[in-house]
């Protein structure tokens, strides 16, 4: 009698009926980078090789550091003074060997965002720059690459999907986003987890060909989650004459 085949890793969500064998080849032939290695993005990083990315770029020029510990669940205290992007890129090989992964301890600048997504299928940010996020947008709509904005501050997460040519792009709301009013940010430890998994959610969406939800916002302090419909700015100086909508 022949040995039973071993259920797939990714079994249990292949029964979900919203994603299924689809959902899983589509994500399987994905290329995500992501932009920042801190709360947002180890946690995104993390689900994203666990569910069976094809293929992902790690980028962030910092090193860990003692504060991170609290909001994050891949670092630990002897990773302290280590760059972000290696430790999570090998502690990420050892959970699925299916997975490319490639780590990147460097800045991102606008010489050299262009190399960094290249043959990228989607874009998740895990900064905390604004200038930064709106360099990454440029980018985006220049190679028409999706991203998934996310943002965390106190107890309020934030999370934006991006398609150039089809939605509103960063610009047209980031003048409505608020503004840091302290150094170093306040950041509730449950809210990177929580943020990160909805912007995960989100790039799923994208990458099964929906449009994204609009702007997504999460109170942790109330335990509420609200959608805005974000509209496109026709005089926005990136996105005005690109889009659709």
């Amino acid at each position: 009698m022949p040995t039973p085949k071993p259920p797939s890793r990714y079994h249990r969500q292949l029964l979900v009926k919203t994603f299924g064998e689809d959902g899983q080849r589509r994500l399987t032939a994905a290329h995500a980078v992501i932009i920042g290695c801190g709360g947002l993005g180890s946690h995104s990083a993390n689900t994203l090789v666990r569910m069976g990315i094809g293929t992902i770029d790690l980028i962030d020029h910092d090193t860990v550091d003692l504060t991170n510990l609290h909001r994050t669940a891949v670092y630990t205290e002897a990773d302290v003074g280590k760059p972000k992007s290696t430790v999570l890129a090998a502690r990420l090989r050892d959970v699925n060997r299916e997975v490319a992964i490639y780590d990147h301890h460097l800045t991102v600048t606008r010489d050299n965002i262009h190399t960094l997504l290249d043959d990228a299928t989607i874009i998740l940010d895990g900064t905390d720059s604004l200038p930064l996020r709106r360099t990454i947008n440029t980018a985006a709509i220049d190679l028409h690459i999706p991203w998934v904005y996310a943002g965390v501050t106190d107890t309020c997460g934030m999370i934006l999907g991006i398609i150039p040519g089809k939605t509103p792009c960063f610009h047209c709301l980031s003048h409505t986003l608020p503004k840091p009013t302290q150094t170093p940010l306040p950041i509730h430890g449950a809210l990177p987890a929580i943020t990160a998994a909805l912007q995960c959610v989100e790039a799923l969406h994208i990458l099964q060909g929906r449009l994204p939800t609009g702007l997504l916002i999460y109170d942790a302090d109330h335990q509420r989650c609200e959608t805005l419909h974000v509209t496109r700015n026709p005089r926005c100086p990136s996105c005005g004459r690109s889009t659709t909508r």
